[in-house]
């Protein structure tokens, strides 16, 4: 009997084309947290949830994970003001990252670059990356199952926006994946899109990893100088072994890392 997946996604960076050359501005990074469904429920919100439970005591009131919040100490994560909770926010997170059973497949587009090359013709930033991640996605399920996918909430608009490219992508497929081979490995003709303030761990650990792992396929790519030894070195030196490969290669770089 084949496994069961889900594709959990979240951005860094936005759609939108622009000529700077700031690593916020040139770059967007779609990350794809893959879990097995069983892993899921048994591993992955477990310690998820364990992370969470440093901010409140309450288990039905646990707080939403949001990089941004984290990172500029907001709300609830204004404990981590204090030094022993942010060391221990710090040692839980590296646990998680480390050692909770999921994948990671990462793709990042420099949209300078693509504007340059394609002009007027040039296709929806994000809507190249998914269908990019989507491919590789079918590559790891490939071996392994069949799965769904599960993207964050970005706006009325690009939820039907997106919706309308799964849908063309199950149905048509794409130059490198036949529709017949699209629609045995994904079990869903509909992305699932929804709000990480629903506190669905996987959108959330998405949410956490995306800069990390933006900035860790640029660096690999040699797009951007090594990353320097700060703790988004220590996170991304941790899930190094989480990225998808090629079946028989084991390559990591155009399988689990791929820059447009």
């Amino acid at each position: 009997m084949s496994n069961l997946y889900r594709l959990y996604i979240d951005e860094s960076g936005t759609h939108h084309y622009s000529t700077q050359d700031s690593i916020d501005k040139r770059y967007l990074g779609l990350t794809g947290i893959i879990v097995e469904v069983d892993a899921y429920t048994t591993d992955f919100q477990p310690k998820v949830d364990g992370v969470k439970k440093l901010f409140s005591k309450d288990p039905d009131n646990l707080p939403i994970l949001h990089r941004e919040d984290i990172i500029n100490k907001r709300g609830v994560y204004g404990q981590l003001n204090d030094p022993t909770v942010e060391q221990q926010f710090n040692d839980l997170l590296l646990e998680l990252v480390k050692n909770a059973d999921y994948r990671i497949c990462a793709v990042v587009i420099d949209k300078k670059s693509h504007l340059e090359k394609y002009q007027k013709s040039a296709e929806h930033t994000y809507h190249y990356c998914l269908k990019t991640m989507l491919e590789r996605y079918l590559h790891f399920l490939k071996t392994r199952g069949k799965g769904d996918v599960m993207a964050e909430s970005r706006g009325k608009v690009e939820d039907m926006a997106l919706k309308q490219v799964y849908d063309d992508f199950y149905h048509r497929g794409t130059y490198f994946c036949t529709k017949d081979y699209v629609q045995s490995h994904l079990t869903s003709k509909e992305i699932k899109i929804k709000n990480k303030d629903e506190g669905i761990q996987g959108l959330e650990i998405a949410d956490l990893l995306s800069l990390a792992t933006k900035l860790d396929v640029l660096s690999t790519y040699e797009a951007i100088p090594p990353l320097s030894d700060n703790f988004n070195k220590k996170v991304t030196t941790l899930f190094q072994p989480k990225y998808c490969r090629g079946n028989n290669s084991h390559k990591v770089k155009g399988y689990g890392k791929k820059l447009l």
